[in-house]
C-alpha cells in the first residue's frame, strides 16, 4: 500500500514539473487573448515532443502567456489542446489557469472551458489557432 502511495505521488510530481521540464516553442501571438477576452494580448507555445498522432488527430501541450491577468486572474492557460488536421478544427480538452506566466504558479481553476470542435479558418479570430494547427499538423 506503502508503495503504491510513492508511486502516486512520484507521478504526480513529474505532472506538476511539465511546464519546467518542458521545451516550449512559440508558435504565434495575437491582440487579444482567446480564453480570456478582456486580457491584452496573447503568446501561444507548444511543447513538440509532447504531440501525439492518432490517424488525422493530434493532441499536443500548450501554455497561452496572457498580456495581462485574464478575468479569473490567470496570468497564463496550460492547455491540452486535440487538432483535427483533415478537419481544420480544435477543442481544448483540459486547461487550467496559473497565476503567473508560462504557466507558472499557484493553479487557478478555470470556468467555462467546453470541449466542442472549434472549425478554424486562417483568416478570422481564431487565426492564431490556425497557425498552431498547421504547426502541430505538419509532417
Amino acid at each position: 500500500m506503502r508503495v503504491g502511495t510513492m508511486r502516486a505521488l512520484a507521478l504526480l510530481l513529474l505532472l506538476a514539473a511539465l511546464p519546467a521540464r518542458a521545451e516550449w516553442v512559440r508558435v504565434a501571438s495575437n491582440e487579444r487573448g482567446f480564453f480570456s477576452s478582456a486580457s491584452r494580448g496573447a503568446t501561444y507555445y507548444i511543447d513538440p515532443s509532447t504531440i501525439t498522432r492518432d490517424g488525422n488527430f493530434r493532441k499536443v501541450w500548450e501554455i497561452h502567456d496572457l498580456g495581462d491577468k485574464g478575468t479569473q486572474g490567470e496570468r497564463s492557460i496550460l492547455a491540452s489542446v486535440e487538432y483535427d488536421c483533415a478537419g481544420k478544427r480544435m477543442r481544448t480538452l483540459k486547461a487550467t489557469g496559473k497565476s503567473l506566466r508560462m504557466a507558472g504558479g499557484a493553479i487557478i481553476p478555470l470556468r467555462g472551458i467546453t470541449d466542442d470542435w472549434l472549425p478554424l479558418r486562417p483568416v478570422s479570430d481564431h487565426e492564431v489557432f490556425f497557425k498552431l494547427l498547421d504547426r502541430v499538423c505538419a509532417p
